[in-house]
């Protein structure tokens, strides 16, 4: 496999590879893994704002509210009332939570699935990559200052990797 000179070409890379992975499996379930994803966000927190589901998920705010909006065409979610009247909490609807059963047996293949192209060992090493990277990825992000992006996207465009 071509090793990417970019961190951010080479994680999108992995992600693409692993929701190839379980957009195949879920197709039997009726949902795509970004939808699985949200459903199985929505159940685990309970009645939710969307921006506790986007903190949850590392989603942007357009980027969930169009996926939120799609659930909630299909009927699978419903928008409840919350203490504040310009916020509303985001619950599964009885068809979603039905939608949610029907797909996990086919989540669960997928997760052995990957799981078994794995040792332990690097199943344990993976999980514990995901959560560094994205914690130093946040990080960064919040003290990233306007000026040194440009200066590196120019580097990652010439071919020379960043420091």
């Amino acid at each position: 496999m071509f090793d990417l000179q970019c961190a951010c070409a080479t994680t999108r890379r992995a992600a693409r590879s692993v929701t190839q992975l379980y957009d195949h499996h879920l197709k039997v379930g009726g949902v795509e893994s970004t939808q699985f994803a949200l459903l199985s966000t929505v159940e685990g927190l309970g009645p939710s704002s969307q921006a506790t589901i986007g903190r949850a998920l590392g989603l942007e705010k357009t980027t969930l509210s169009r996926n939120l909006k799609r659930l909630k065409t299909r009927g699978w979610i419903e928008a409840t009332a919350a203490d504040d009247a310009r916020e509303r909490r985001y619950v599964l609807s009885e068809a979603g939570a039905k939608r949610l059963v029907l797909a996990k047996p086919a989540w669960r293949r997928a997760q052995s699935h990957l799981r078994s192209s794995m040792s332990a060992k690097e199943w344990e090493a993976m999980w514990k990559a995901f959560r560094f990277v994205t914690e130093a990825a946040q990080t960064a992000h919040r003290t990233v200052r306007p000026d040194e992006s440009r200066s590196t996207m120019k580097r990652c465009v010439s071919g020379r990797p960043p420091h």
